[in-house]
Order: structure tokens, then C-alpha cells, then sequence
């Protein structure tokens, strides 16, 4: 279903029009799609926010954004993901208490599936980040999604590797991770989590971190396969996106990206940024004019 809306969080974004899709995942949360269509493309974008995020991190008025700088280069049909750890969504005040396993196995699947029931068979990027990232390429990897040209991860993806301040903060406070993950001092507005679905994934990122890989909350969960034993079997090209001065997942991608090289060499690319910490490639000041041309011309290259 596509509804028209056209709210303030849009104002930083021009001559488009924005419509919501709003779907259903098999475990029957109710989750949506934003739409900002300029016009018809080969090649569609889906933006998947982390932890507490919305499709407002990367639409963000007075500010040079993501979507904006999409559709000016072409890309002009991107869509962005609202999944189950959406700040703009009620779920982690409702008593839940969901893993990311949750939103690898059901939300990303099933917005891939909504996605495609749109766009048809045209080609479809994604960009992903913090634990957005880390369960997109979760699924991607298990397999539990496919048919997807290229992925922009940003900070974390398959080693989730705690700073040691962020460590010993998650340890203590699981119901803090919102925080943690960076989402202080962003300018976005956290969701409040309590003791409740919050905690559940401050849980799930800290058992991770410990191990310094994905792993599920449940060993024997039969709905997600090991995605750490298919490195060489994915074929979809990553550009990983990792700041120098990220206090909270440190070198993860830079560890991600080298596993991967040692099975796929040349498959995928890394870009350490100067400077840039945790979210800075999507919100930072200079990020329109030293992160946001990358991103393009991976994509640009991916669209053949």
C-alpha cells in the first residue's frame, strides 16, 4: 500500500515526491518503506538506518543529506527502511524483547520482498549502517536475501568490535546501546528503550563483541544458517566504509574486509576515512563533499 505524506523531516529535500509503503514481516510487526521519487532508473537505493535511527538520519533539513545527493546524481528512486529498531516506530517500548537475529530474519526480507514488488526487476544498492548494517549483511550472507548489485556498509558488518568504553558502558547497561552506538550527540532522537526490546539488542551486539563475529542469540535457531561459513558464496560487492575515529565499533569493517579478501580477493573494496567517527559518513559536516562522491561512484560502477 502507498500512501502520500510530506512532513517537516522531508523539508531538506526538494522536487521529489515522497510516498509510504507499508508491509507486513512473517512474524506480523507492521514496518514501512519511504519512497523519494524524482523519477523512474535502472538502478534503486534502499538506506537502512541502525540502532534507534530512522529514515530521517539520511534526509536531515539545513544539512547536505544523503537522499538529496542520490537523486541530484542520478539515482533519483530511493527508498529507506524503517525496520523494527526504528526510533519512529513503538515496538522497543512494548515489553519485546527482540535479537537482531529478528531483524535479519524477518524485516530485511521482507522489505527486499515489498522493494521488488514495486520496482520490478530493476537493480537494487543498499547502504546500510551500525547495526542496520551488521543484520542486512547477516541476511545477505545466511541467505537469506539476494538479487542485490552492490552494499555500502558503514562502521560494523560481520566482526562487531567494541571500543573498550563502549564495551565496559554495554556490559553494565544493556538498555543503554542506543547511546552507545552513537546515537548521543547525533542530532537524531534516540527511542526510548527501558528494559525492554533495547536491551535486547544491547544484549545480542555484546554477546557478538565478545566474540568479535555475528552470531545468532540462539545457537539452535533454524531460521538463520551460520552466515560466516558462506564468505566466498556472496557475489554482491561491498564497499566498506570505516572512520579512523570511530569510538565505538574501532577497525570492524577494516577486520570484515580482510577475512572477506582472503576468500573473494578484488570482490570488495575499503575505504578508511580520516576523521570521520561512528555516523559521520552520513551526517558529518564535510561528508556531501569527501564521503557522499565514494558512495556514488561505487554505485555508479555497480550499475551495469
Amino acid at each position: 500500500m502507498a500512501t502520500g505524506t510530506r512532513r517537516a523531516a522531508f523539508e531538506g529535500v526538494a522536487d521529489v515526491t515522497v510516498s509510504e509503503r507499508l508491509f507486513a514481516t512473517t512474524d506480523g510487526l507492521g514496518l514501512s518503506l519511504t519512497r523519494f521519487h524524482r523519477a523512474d532508473c535502472g538502478d534503486v537505493v534502499l538506506l537502512v538506518h541502525g540502532l534507534a535511527g530512522s529514515r530521517e538520519m539520511f534526509t536531515r533539513p539545513g544539512h547536505a543529506n544523503l537522499v538529496s545527493h542520490l537523486l541530484d546524481s542520478g539515482f533519483t528512486d530511493v527508498w529507506a527502511l524503517d525496520h523494527r529498531m526504528s526510533g519512529r516506530l513503538p515496538y522497543n517500548t512494548e515489553g519485546h524483547r527482540f535479537t537482531l537475529d529478528d531483524v535479519a530474519a524477518y524485516d530485511h526480507p521482507a522489505a527486499l520482498a515489498c522493494l521488488r514488488e514495486a520496482v520490478g526487476d530493476r537493480r537494487i544498492h543498499v547502504i546500510a549502517h551500525c547495526l542496520g548494517s551488521v543484520t542486512f549483511l547477516t541476511a545477505l550472507f545466511a541467505g537469506l536475501v539476494d538479487q542485490v548489485a552492490g552494499v555500502v556498509s558503514n562502521s560494523v558488518s560481520l566482526h562487531p568490535r567494541l571500543s573498550r568504553r563502549a564495551r565496559a558502558r554495554l556490559r553494565f547497561s544493556p538498555a543503554l546501546a542506543p547511546q552507545i552506538m552513537g546515537m548521543a550527540g547525533s542530532g537524531l532522537k534516540p527511542m526510548r528503550t527501558g528494559d525492554t526490546g533495547g536491551s535486547g539488542y544491547g544484549r545480542h551486539i555484546r554477546r557478538m563483541a565478545a566474540a568479535e563475529r555475528v552470531v545468532k542469540w540462539d545457537e539452535e535457531d533454524p531460521r538463520l544458517p551460520d552466515a560466516m561459513t558462506n564468505l566466498a558464496g556472496v557475489r554482491t560487492p561491498i564497499l566498506f566504509l570505516a572512520g579512523s575515529e570511530n569510538r565505538v565499533f574501532t577497525d570492524s569493517n577494516v577486520v570484515t574486509y580482510r577475512e572477506l579478501e582472503q576468500v573473494a580477493p578484488g570482490r570488495h573494496r575499503l575505504q578508511v576515512l580520516p576523521g570521520y567517527g561512528h555516523a559521520d559518513p552520513f551526517i558529518g559536516r564535510n561528508a556531501h563533499a569527501e564521503v557522499f562522491p565514494n558512495i556514488v561512484g561505487f554505485l555508479t560502477e555497480k550499475a551495469v
